[in-house]
């Protein structure tokens, strides 16, 4: 769930040496959250300092290479930067488990998306009649999605339709998951959790049934068996506990089927998406 995303948005915006850098970093930022996590709840154990600190520097070592090529990239800190604090002082506080703590690590996952396609190289040419003017390091061609802020903190290029869309499906799709998982887990037998469950995986079939005219059958497939699995393990394990290693190859799938959607049908349900939105 941390790295499809990621590695989404490096196919559908097309792999460029700053998207596959990105993906390397972000691998890196992972292991440091984690081993990172592990030393905070420990409340500076030693002997979790070590792998902390490796991940950090080789984090730290393949970030500043992409910021060098990619200064574009900074106007991302601020986000990153408020939910690593807030992550960290989840471990801290020994709450990482909870609602709020979830919801950040999808931000963090689903934003990814956003980003790796605006560096793909299908945004990484001029617009016509720009020509090679401004085109320097921090110039705004080949894409201000790289190296300008000439043109606002945000260009539309850092935000690219398909790119908004991609996030937006990893995004909805995974806070179904954690909402899933806490029913499956530590909200085990609570019909609240259980409802709002439901109601949020209905609410995605609904959207899928808006789409269907325009993006096909498969937002809607994908969006039913998501249902499917909302609706009935649940109610299975009211009656028999089901080992939590099932929930997590579960989610491992239906994960792996939100990938294969989001890849193959981006620029289908952009397209509806947008129509949607119009009319």
């Amino acid at each position: 769930m941390a790295l499809m995303p990621g590695l989404a948005g490096l196919l559908v915006g097309g792999p460029t040496w700053r998207s596959l850098l990105l993906m390397v970093a972000w691998a890196f930022c992972y292991c440091f959250e984690f081993t990172g996590s592990r030393w905070m709840v420990s409340h500076r154990a030693a002997r979790f300092a070590p792998p902390a600190l490796g991940y950090a520097l080789l984090t730290a070592a393949t970030g500043l290479i992409l910021l060098i090529g990619t200064p574009g990239l900074l106007r991302w800190a601020p986000l990153y930067l408020v939910l690593g604090v807030l992550n960290f002082a989840a471990a801290w506080m020994r709450t990482e488990r909870s609602w709020w703590n979830d919801i950040i690590a999808v931000i963090a996952a689903c934003t990814l998306c956003l980003i790796a396609i605006s560096l793909g190289s299908r945004f990484q040419k001029p617009e016509p009649g720009q020509g090679s003017v401004n085109t320097g390091y921090f110039g705004c061609q080949p894409n201000p999605a790289v190296d300008c802020f000439g043109s606002g903190f945000f260009p539309s290029a850092a935000l690219p339709s398909i790119g908004v869309v991609s996030a937006a499906v990893f995004a909805v799709t995974q806070f179904g998951s954690v909402i899933f998982v806490k029913t499956m887990i530590r909200e085990r037998g609570k019909t609240w959790c259980y409802l709002l469950s439901l109601a949020w995986n209905l609410a995605l079939c609904l959207i899928g049934v808006a789409m269907v005219r325009t993006a096909g059958w498969w937002p809607l497939l994908t969006a039913l068996l998501l249902l499917i699995r909302a609706a009935l393990l649940p109610a299975i394990s009211r009656r028999r506990r089901i080992p939590i290693k099932y929930v997590g190859l579960v989610e491992c799938a239906t994960s792996l089927l939100v990938f294969i959607l989001v890849i193959a049908q981006a620029d289908v349900m952009t397209a509806a998406l947008t129509n949607l939105l119009n009319a």
